[in-house]
């Protein structure tokens, strides 16, 4: 979920990250400070990085708190994988949602998409969608994406980000 655009919507590289060569290897790296946005483009359909050698500092550096729970013992290992489990599914019910409204941005993160999608909403930009759904239909799918982010949201802050 590090590298899918569920817990970060991009990722920033840090000194000694030698952006030419990552660009080389297909990395969209932009900006002066140099970043890439998730979901990252070298994270293939077995979940695994196709520039796993080469990965940015901040890619070799995460470790969530959920591994961190583990490594110290906190946390066994069938419950956490339970709890990756879950929020995969939770994760999954907010794509699905996404999906449903008519935002197909695949390449953007959870949490860009959805203040995207909220905007539409706030401003009533809704009209290309309304040719698939009723309006009625999508504002009610715009609560139950809203009511599934902040329950995924809740899991990540609480299991998955490093604390301070």
């Amino acid at each position: 979920m590090c590298c899918n655009g569920v817990l970060f919507r991009d990722v920033e590289l840090q000194p000694g990250d030698d952006a030419g060569k990552l660009k080389a290897l297909g990395m969209p790296v932009r900006g002066k400070v140099g970043k890439f946005s998730q979901p990252c483009t070298a994270l293939g359909e077995d979940c695994r990085c196709r520039i796993y050698a080469d990965r940015p500092t901040r890619c070799r550096q995460f470790e969530c708190l959920l591994l961190l729970d583990v490594i110290a013992g906190e946390t066994d290992v069938d419950p956490a994988l339970k709890i990756i489990r879950s929020t995969r599914r939770k994760a999954d019910k907010v794509l699905k949602l996404m999906r449903e409204i008519g935002d197909t941005n695949e390449k953007s993160s959870v949490s860009v998409r959805f203040r995207k999608i909220g905007i539409r909403f706030e401003t009533g930009d809704i009209d290309a969608w309304l040719e698939q759904k009723s309006e009625e239909e999508l504002y009610d799918l715009f609560g139950q994406l809203t009511l599934a982010v902040h329950e995924l949201n809740g899991v990540l802050n609480q299991k998955f980000y490093p604390q301070g």
